[in-house]
């Protein structure tokens, strides 16, 4: 089950009306717990107030924010993975099935690029593990991205065609001047804000995965330098930068939010773990 983090107003057209789901699907468990709400999706007051007093009653620190703590006190269910769990214990935490059909699909193709990604991982000290769910979430592993009419292979495709405001120093349209999408190759590179991704060998997998893992990388250690983070702590931070930049996960952090607070979702670095732990399961340690 998809559990991103959940907190007040989200729901709402104006915040985050893709959560409207996730919120019934808390609303309706705090009624099962007798808590008088109407699933609507929208995470308002009494949503609130219901959730600080479920977390009261559950020794829960009661900040009205539905993480996975307390997802998992309602679910009676495993968090995703925390500090004690990753990257040192070889059994991460997966909230995917082991024979997830999607998850399937997406191994069976990520085996071609194995090689590379233990190669990677061992250049930049990434887990293989880590790399391979990256590559899960970013792209499935090529089977979601859009293939040119000059590409040759799924790892060449591109990704992430929401428009956006122009012009700018490298685009006079909405979209890069290739027509492409924003992501590009196998780790979704940014056009915008990557000079690999308008100039380099994005399309070659080996060079995408080594770029993708060099920018970890970085934000690992701006992490550890700037917000002290260690462990799996640093890991989480380190995934959310990758999705919204450091900046905002620093910014997150000293106003008290968890890493994934500005992410796609509100769970990248977590919804990343779990498919770590799907890929680890499946031989990729």
């Amino acid at each position: 089950m998809d559990t991103p983090l959940l907190r007040l107003f989200d729901g709402f057209d104006h915040t985050s009306p893709q959560l409207c789901d996730a919120v019934k699907t808390l609303q309706r468990v705090l009624r099962q717990e007798k808590f008088r709400l109407r699933p609507d999706g929208l995470f308002g007051h009494d949503t609130e107030d219901a959730v600080k007093r479920f977390q009261r009653a559950h020794g829960l620190d009661d900040d009205g924010v539905v993480g996975p703590l307390t997802w998992a006190t309602m679910f009676e269910d495993q968090p995703p993975p925390s500090d004690d769990d990753f990257p040192s214990s070889t059994g991460v935490t997966s909230a995917y099935s082991p024979d997830n059909p999607e998850l399937l699909r997406q191994l069976a193709e990520a085996g071609q690029y194995k090689v590379i990604v233990v190669e990677t991982s061992r250049t930049h000290d990434i887990p293989v593990s880590v790399i391979a769910g990256i590559g899960s979430r970013e792209s499935q592993w090529g089977l979601a991205l859009k293939l040119s009419a000059d590409a040759t292979t799924l790892a060449a495709g591109t990704g992430d065609f929401a428009k956006r405001s122009y012009p700018t120093r490298y685009r006079t349209g909405p979209l890069p001047p290739d027509g492409g999408g924003y992501g590009r190759g196998l780790m979704q590179i940014d056009f915008d804000y990557h000079e690999f991704a308008r100039t380099g060998n994005w399309a070659d997998p080996q060079s995408n995965i080594d770029y993708g893992c060099r920018v970890l990388a970085d934000f690992r250690e701006f992490m550890r330098r700037r917000a002290g983070l260690q462990d799996a702590a640093l890991v989480r931070a380190m995934l959310a930068s990758y999705n919204v930049g450091p900046g905002n996960v620093l910014r997150g952090l000293r106003d008290g939010r968890d890493v994934n607070f500005f992410t796609a979702g509100r769970n990248y670095s977590d919804d990343v773990l779990h498919r770590a732990g799907f890929f680890q399961a499946h031989g990729w340690a």
